[in-house]
């Protein structure tokens, strides 16, 4: 059985409530397909910083270098600009593990007209 380290940051708000179920789904697959999962949380959020001071510890990149993957949630929370969480958390791990691009699949669904999908494209950006 291959087993899979995963660096688990549910992040803040709607995170916390869809990282742990994503979880359940992966452990669903992984019983049918035989993969395993060593889940690692780390508990970096803009709660965290309003604790510490950072989003995530000096050494956050490093801790996290060498696992399969990372499960990230959400980030943002009020009293912490936008700002901040992007460029304290979400960017420097896109830049260090050359993460170019959040990319969500679409599937075109049959009879939708073509202008709403082009409106609908635009607002889930």
């Amino acid at each position: 059985m291959k087993t899979y380290r995963i660096a688990v940051i549910p992040g803040d708000g709607i995170g916390k409530e869809v990282v742990p179920e994503g979880m359940r789904v992966l452990e669903a697959v992984g019983r049918k397909f035989d993969i395993a999962f060593r889940w690692d949380e780390f508990p970096w959020s803009c709660e965290y910083r309003a604790q510490h001071g950072r989003m995530m510890p000096d050494d956050g990149l490093a801790t996290i270098r060498h696992h399969d993957a990372i499960f990230f949630g959400a980030c943002g929370f009020p009293g912490v600009p936008d700002h901040i969480s992007l460029w304290e958390l979400l960017i420097p791990m896109r830049r260090q593990f050359d993460l170019y691009v959040n990319l969500r699949p679409v599937r075109l669904m049959p009879g939708i007209i073509k202008e709403f999908i082009s409106m609908w494209t635009l607002m889930i950006i």
